[in-house]
């Protein structure tokens, strides 16, 4: 015991010195957050997105991606490689929003189902293979973050959604969450399950943070409807995160793997 205590150095426990993070989903308000505070402990980020966006910062690039074809994720896994030599960790936190995405499950069209699973749950699958293939030729003791949902957990209170005047991200159709999304979702988590039994061995850690929701300029009633149901009274901050992603990708969490990590304000306790 006195050994791995001399082992163990506490006070750098979560840096990501010289560590290479690659978020997909890099391009919205919380892959960029979780990029910020991954950047402030020491690491160098990628952020791939369908779109690249402009950045101001050495150690965050980005870059254009689509998770939904093969060919995209293994050449911009190529590009990073040939350039930093590694790949230490990635994060996907990626979902779709198809045509019609809030229609109701009686009326939703089968395409939008397949386009939004290919996206959220079979992206996932090719970046896990990718990081994989790389983490075991290079031997690195690599670690894979998927991020799920309280709502892959749990079926989503719509009540929530009463009395809301419209709906914040557009379209004809009354806000709620699809089926499609706990679908995928609860995928993750099986998906990250299968994985950390399977690649422990070669000393790949693959878990899950599962957040709960984020205020983004929701309307007073709904707002008010979704803290109620929380135990600290009150929706998240894309910040609010930020520790656990660190947490998740550092030594802090070595001897963690096949877990999902719930940071919802309590939703889930009830």
């Amino acid at each position: 015991m006195k050994k791995l205590k001399q082992l163990i150095d506490y006070k750098n426990i979560f840096s990501l010195k010289k560590q290479i993070i690659i978020i997909f989903g890099g391009a919205g308000n919380l892959g960029k957050s979780f990029s910020k505070s991954l950047v402030s402990a020491g690491a160098k980020v990628y952020l791939l997105d369908l779109k690249k966006i402009k950045i101001n910062h050495k150690k965050i690039v980005s870059m254009k991606c689509d998770v939904s074809s093969k060919k995209s994720v293994v050449n911009c896994f190529d590009q990073i490689i040939k350039k930093e030599k590694k790949i230490n960790s990635i994060i996907y936190n990626v979902y779709a929003k198809p045509k019609d995405y809030y229609k109701s499950l009686e009326h939703y069209d089968f395409n939008a189902w397949q386009e939004a699973l290919s996206i959220n749950l079979s992206g996932a699958f090719l970046a896990c293979q990718q990081s994989i293939k790389h983490f075991k030729k290079k031997k690195i003791a690599g670690n894979i973050i998927l991020v799920s949902s309280t709502y892959g957990l749990i079926g989503p209170d719509q009540r929530i959604y009463e009395n809301l005047k419209k709906n914040p991200y557009g379209g004809k159709f009354k806000l709620n969450t699809p089926a499609v999304y706990s679908a995928s979702k609860s995928g993750l988590i099986g998906l990250m399950k299968n994985l950390a039994t399977t690649c422990g061995k070669f000393n790949i850690r693959v878990n899950c943070l599962s957040p709960g929701g984020v205020f983004d300029n929701h309307e007073y009633n709904f707002h008010k409807n979704y803290k109620y149901r929380v135990p600290l009274n009150r929706m998240a901050n894309w910040t609010d995160y930020n520790g656990a992603i660190i947490f998740l990708a550092s030594d802090a969490s070595r001897y963690m793997t096949g877990s999902n990590l719930i940071i919802d304000g309590g939703w889930t306790a009830w």
